[in-house]
């Protein structure tokens, strides 16, 4: 009972630390335009500095982020799945309008790539030692599994809304179709790395997995399409990605048991 209502008043410090800080950073961004741009950086690690403020005062001499080597297996899945479902979401798309294809990459410059791919990995590491690191697990403890990604993937959904709602994130889609869409991606996302954090019991692979779809949707597959109607159809508010996400995410939980051994 103790171990319960300590982990049930971490969560909530937790949330209440993130969305604090959350907030300071949305109001900058939006605030400042372009010239803020840079601040959505600092809001990515929001999860990550109330992850080690709770740490620190609840569970200091506990290991609770999951700072855990993993099999390579869960890292490779970690890698390759965002390939897989952007890459089929996005061909079935190429193929049904094949004016949308540009064959135009984001930049030819093998040097600036790499320093993209260290960027979706540092900005995805602030979010997962909050979101997987920290949350899921702690929920997992207080309520099943699918309760658990159910409830730490709306939330993950919600944290992103300010943004979206003021234009500054995922535009090109209408509101009201934006916001559910992006929320079942996010939701079929979450159940994918909870299974991958759960049975490896690192963070590791979650925080590839995020890295992995940052860099592929919006630096490969995002820039070489190019169609006034494509957010509804792929990335991260399409529907056509939304079924493949959906898709991998049930053969995950099939093949991983979404349990930790």
């Amino acid at each position: 009972m103790v171990k319960e209502t300590k982990n049930k008043r971490a969560v909530v410090i937790f949330l209440i630390i993130t969305f604090v800080l959350s907030s300071i950073c949305y109001y900058i961004r939006i605030k400042g335009g372009d010239a803020a741009a840079g601040m959505t950086s600092i809001l990515m690690w929001c999860p990550a500095i109330a992850a080690f403020i709770v740490h620190r005062i609840f569970y200091h001499k506990e290991k609770v982020l999951g700072w855990n080597r993993c099999n390579v297996q869960y890292i490779l899945i970690g890698i390759f799945v965002p390939i897989i479902y952007l890459g089929v979401s996005y061909g079935i798309y190429w193929i049904a309008n094949r004016s949308s294809f540009t064959g135009e990459i984001y930049t030819n410059s093998i040097g600036y790539l790499l320093l993209l791919v260290l960027s979706s990995f540092f900005t995805a590491t602030g979010e997962e030692i909050g979101w997987r690191g920290f949350l899921l697990p702690k929920l997992v403890n207080m309520w099943n599994i699918k309760i658990a990604i159910l409830i730490s993937g709306l939330i993950w959904a919600v944290w992103h809304f300010p943004l979206m709602i003021t234009g500054l994130y995922q535009s090109g889609t209408n509101i009201g179709y934006q916001l559910p869409m992006f929320t079942i991606e996010i939701i079929a996302m979450t159940t994918i790395m909870a299974c991958l954090r759960l049975k490896s019991k690192s963070v590791w692979p979650a925080i590839i997995l995020h890295a992995s779809h940052n860099f592929f949707d919006q630096i490969i597959y995002g820039p070489l399409t190019s169609a006034n109607k494509q957010a509804y159809f792929v990335g991260e508010t399409g529907f056509i990605t939304a079924i493949m996400m959906i898709v991998i995410a049930i053969i995950v939980i099939r093949k991983m048991t979404c349990q930790e051994s």
